[in-house]
């Protein structure tokens, strides 16, 4: 066998490369093939490739054959030496014949039945762009010959035309791959595309398919793509604007780029919808202005609690350092009275703190509501014994009429707060004498009061956090101005609201009409 060339690795990958190895016959080498033999005026002719352990035959003349092993061939000395090999008789050449005949003489070759010993041998190498022999153009005869160099010339000039066959159908293969990629890049892709020529639509791809509802992307070829993308014949576009598909307008953000395929211009279209995108910004500039009305509120809020707290508070170490500083000279009457303005206005404290920490759990989510049937005549009147002294002061009428077809579903501590601030208000400001009510119907606590009505500057603002409408009672009873926004909290947690009548008699209305909101009223 002759030496392998010093670039046999490179040689084998670069042969790799044009996948022509084992591949069907190709008119054009054939042809190739037919002209060499008759340029040559031989019998036999053929086009060649060798790999690592054969000749393998692509296209021939004279014979039929696959394929015979490397080591048996005149050609792998072509290879080997990157150069022709021109043998003039097999009989007496004294070069490469015997390292190829051994004892048995020249190689037979020819049609079955018909195999005659080979006389004479001209190949040349096929080069490769790489500058790699990948195999030989051989002609062949049965007889001795001598051949001009003007003809070994032509045939090296023939072989090159072999080289270019295969750098044609390289080209082809890579083109096909890049053409598959392409396509398999262009229908996953995840941003929706748009293939566009002579401003209508040759292909879409799956995401742009999804996009506009379709079954399939053939429903959307040789559609205009003015008629989906109004604006796209403006050169010039290359930014937001609004996809049309029937009734649907869809904001959209376009790319534009310029193809070339087979030489002619087309339009590649990038389409992102922008619709989450711009309902994430509105919901952003939405929690944005909520967050910025939340520190207001607060801010608010903090002022207005602060300064409440602190009225009972000073009240208390006003007296506290008149009874430290009178010493003995207090009456027992004047201490009796102290204490029990002490005791109020530490009972009005501990309300408004209570009231404060109900409210942030109500707000931060940290109160879990947990519904369970709940007897409304029952808490009303467990309220009314628990306000007696008050209600005793003004000789009020108190009354409970229930309506209700069953149990109402609630949270039983927290609805006892809103119904207790409900009627500890209307205690505040009934008249003597006058008459409370708590009547139940269905889904709705109603509780009324002979008072003199809400005065209408302060509706707007009654359940407000922010908002301080807190006035005296018709007794002169101090209030914390947290009763009424605690009520609407513990009513939005329960998914339902605070209804008012403020015009005498005055109603407010524990509505638990739509308790399956209650998750999303506590998150708003």
């Amino acid at each position: 066998m002759a030496s392998l060339p010093d670039n046999e690795a490179t040689r084998l990958t670069v042969l790799e490369s044009y996948d022509i190895l084992d591949t069907p016959r190709e008119s054009d080498f054939d042809e190739i093939v037919e002209i060499a033999a008759a340029l040559v005026d031989v019998p036999i002719a053929y086009i060649s490739f060798i790999d690592s352990t054969r000749l393998w035959f692509k296209s021939s003349l004279g014979f039929k054959l696959d394929e015979i092993p490397r080591p048996v061939t005149y050609c792998q000395f072509v290879v080997a030496g990157d150069r022709p090999v021109l043998i003039e008789d097999t009989l007496t050449d004294t070069s490469v014949v015997p390292l190829v005949h051994g004892d048995t003489g020249p190689p037979s070759i020819g049609m079955p039945g018909e195999e005659r010993p080979v006389r004479f041998y001209l190949g040349v190498p096929l080069r490769a762009r790489e500058g790699v022999a990948l195999g030989t153009l051989c002609v062949l005869d049965y007889e001795p010959r001598t051949l001009p160099a003007r003809r070994i010339e032509l045939l090296e000039k023939l072989s090159r035309q072999v080289t270019r066959q295969l750098e044609l159908r390289r080209s082809a293969i890579r083109l096909k791959e890049e053409g598959e990629t392409f396509s398999r890049l262009f229908d996953t892709a995840p941003t929706p595309l748009v293939l566009v020529y002579r401003e209508r639509i040759v292909r879409v791809n799956e995401s742009f398919t999804a996009l506009l509802h379709r079954d399939s992307p053939r429903e959307l070829e040789d559609v205009p793509v003015g008629t989906l993308l109004p604006a796209v014949r403006d050169d010039d576009l290359s930014g937001e604007l609004m996809l049309v598909d029937g009734d649907r307008r869809i904001p959209v953000l376009l790319r534009r780029s310029s193809l070339h395929r087979n030489g002619e211009p087309y339009e590649l279209l990038g389409v992102i919808d922008l619709t989450d995108r711009n309902e994430k910004e509105r919901v952003l500039r939405e929690q944005r202005t909520q967050a910025e009305n939340a520190n207001r509120i607060k801010d608010s809020f903090l002022s207005l609690v602060s300064h409440d707290l602190k009225s009972p508070l000073s009240g208390i170490l006003t007296v506290l350092d008149l009874l430290a500083s009178a010493g003995d000279r207090v009456s027992e009457e004047y201490k009796e009275r102290a204490i029990r303005d002490m005791r109020s206005s530490a009972a009005l404290l501990v309300e408004m703190i209570n009231q404060l920490l109900n409210i942030h759990r109500l707000q931060t989510g940290s109160m879990d509501v947990y519904r369970e049937p709940v007897n409304v005549a029952e808490t009303a009147t467990r309220i009314y014994t628990s306000l007696a002294k008050q209600i005793e002061d003004k000789n009020l009428r108190t009354e409970v009429e229930s309506r209700e077809a069953g149990p109402l579903l609630a949270d039983p501590g927290l609805f006892r707060e809103a119904l207790f601030n409900l009627i500890s208000n209307a205690v505040k400001f009934s008249p003597e004498g006058g008459r409370i009510l708590v009547r139940v119907e269905r889904n709705r606590v109603i509780v009324e009061d002979e008072g003199a009505g809400i005065p209408a500057e302060d509706v707007p603002g009654l359940f407000r956090h922010e908002v301080k409408t807190s006035r005296p009672g018709t007794a002169g009873e101090p209030g914390t101005g947290l009763g009424l926004p605690l009520t609407m909290d513990i009513m939005r947690a329960h998914g339902g609201t605070v209804l008012l009548e403020p015009d005498p008699p005055t109603r407010f209305i524990l509505d638990f009409s739509h308790p399956e909101d209650a998750q999303a009223a506590r998150m708003s």
